[in-house]
């Protein structure tokens, strides 16, 4: 092979393997970008409802983060007066609606995550009820909210952890296409350079010198 086609051998392998991001790579960023965003924009819509006047009667009785209650949330007997159940109420739809911002986001990009969120959110809604049907005292509630929070934590967790395993397997099976076609196009290009240089040989001109020897002739070509 010719030093030019050996260059452009190195630089075509080097175009096939390294020169962009495998599309294991691109789905990976755009999901984390995209989660990352929604996680951030969710907890900031939830601190602003918390932090806002009409929820401040209601501000003892909810743990935020929700998997660390205090002492005194988790020891709480009492129920829920009618005062703060319509707080709750008037509230909640706001909570609601973070909520939908965050699922309608990640449901874009990794709708399993989603799901789980989902879930977990219901769940927290059907313990909230029976709050609000006083059923169960604030202590109750919040044990359930916390456990909640605690174990969809570690769902989501698994299950991030089982797609970047995924992705990962599939970025690897890229890189090896990728080397398999720069290899295939390396021994191309050799091939081709070796049959060029077939080709020149056919084509040399072929000089012949004849040397009279007397009574004999000799003829050499090269």
């Amino acid at each position: 092979m010719t030093t030019v086609g050996r260059a452009f051998s190195v630089i075509l392998a080097a175009v096939l393997l390294a020169g962009c991001a495998t599309a294991a790579q691109r789905q990976y960023q755009a999901m984390a970008s995209n989660n990352r965003a929604a996680g951030q924009d969710l907890q900031a819509c939830v601190i602003a409802v918390y932090d806002s006047p009409e929820f401040a009667p209601l501000r003892a009785h909810f743990a935020l983060p929700p998997e660390r209650p205090t002492l005194q949330q988790l020891s709480d007997n009492s129920r829920a007066t009618d005062g703060e159940v319509r707080l709750i109420l008037d509230v909640h739809p706001r909570i609601q609606a973070c909520r939908q911002q965050a699922l309608d986001r990640v449901t874009q990009s990794t709708p399993s995550l989603a799901a789980i969120l989902a879930t977990l959110y219901a769940k927290s809604d059907d313990s909230l009820i029976l709050l609000i049907r006083k059923k169960q005292s604030w202590a109750e509630h919040t044990r359930q909210v916390r456990d909640l929070a605690v174990e969809g934590r570690s769902e989501l967790t698994a299950e991030a952890q089982r797609i970047t395993s995924e992705l990962q397997q599939s970025h690897e099976a890229e890189l090896a296409r990728r080397q398999a076609a720069a290899q295939a196009a390396t021994d191309a290009l050799a091939q081709y350079a070796q049959t060029q240089a077939i080709i020149a040989n056919m084509n040399r001109p072929v000089n012949c010198l004849t040397t009279d020897l007397g009574r004999f002739q000799s003829t050499t070509c090269r």
